[in-house]
């Protein structure tokens, strides 16, 4: 077992064999590695997945629901908490596109603080997970950029029709729908036509959980992707004065991103813990529709 730093500032590498199991590596110093660089990737262990829920729990089992998320995840396991990340939208094979680096669940109030991902079928080829250091990205804005992120927050804005709200919120009672908004930060309307519309407004950059870092974090680039280059308007962002998001920030954005992002190659059984108050996350394209990650949030842990 040795563990390697996957650069200068941030992520760290657990790497062991089939013959070490993971039960025997020490959950304190990963704990600090957590807090200190932000991933800790979990790499040849061949560790299957009874063991992987069981050596998870010592970090916290305040585990969430996807109810409010973006779209509808398959559940796993009995208690409906963990999660398969395919992007099957109802249809036969799950979308194989490049997801954007993004924070989980950032268009909402109640959020994971953690993340544990599990590799239960790593694509033949490609389909990466990426990670990105939200530090490094905040250090690398410009000042006017900088000081307009701390003037003007963003504001999420959800239309979901009839039908599909339903699926979203997990209940086919829109008043539970919109008490459920209510508790997560959203003001919620049920329109004429059924649909429920949503707004959030939330900053772009926070405080980090450890560390107290300004970190870049948000929804921000899956949001515009899936407004410009799929041309859905269900799901837009804009700044809270409903001005668009300034193509600036989108270029010295992107420009980090470029610079900064770290792929993570699957194995079987390899998983990874992320810092959901620093570290960003996406996913590169591939071809095999076969690719399975699982995943585990983490809504609060107490160290």
């Amino acid at each position: 077992m040795r563990i390697t730093e996957i650069s200068e500032q941030f992520g760290s590498t657990i790497e062991g064999s089939p013959q070490e199991k993971v039960s025997d590596v020490d959950p304190n110093m990963v704990k600090n590695l957590i807090k200190d660089r932000g991933v800790v990737v979990f790499s040849g262990f061949g560790t299957p997945l009874a063991e992987f829920e069981q050596y998870i729990r010592q970090f916290g089992d305040n585990f969430m629901t996807y109810q409010g998320g973006s779209y509808v995840r398959r559940k796993v396991s009995a208690d409906d908490k963990l999660l398969s990340t395919r992007r099957e939208l109802g249809r036969d094979k799950q979308d194989t596109f490049p997801l954007p680096l993004h924070g989980e669940m950032y268009y909402t109030g109640i959020r994971p603080v953690m993340l544990w991902f599990y590799c239960e079928r790593p694509a033949a080829s490609d389909g990466e997970t990426t990670v990105c250091d939200g530090v490094q990205i905040y250090d690398a804005l410009s000042n006017d950029t900088k000081e307009l992120l701390a003037k003007k927050k963003l504001k999420y804005i959800r239309r979901y029709r009839d039908g599909e709200w339903q699926a979203i919120y997990q209940t086919d009672n829109v008043d539970e729908a919109i008490k459920f908004c209510a508790g997560n930060g959203l003001s919620a309307k049920y329109e004429d036509d059924g649909a429920l519309a949503t707004e959030f407004v939330y900053p772009g950059v926070i405080k980090s959980r450890w560390g107290n870092h300004l970190v870049y974090i948000n929804n921000v680039l899956p949001v515009l992707w899936q407004e410009n280059q799929l041309g859905l308007k269900t799901s837009i962002v804009r700044l809270e004065d409903d001005s668009k998001i300034p193509e600036q920030l989108v270029k010295e954005v992107a420009a980090a991103q470029e610079r900064l992002t770290i792929p993570m190659a699957w194995q079987r059984g390899d998983f990874a813990a992320i810092d959901n108050t620093r570290a960003m996350h996406g996913r590169r394209p591939f071809t095999d529709p076969e690719r399975e990650i699982f995943l585990r949030m983490v809504r609060e842990v107490a160290f």
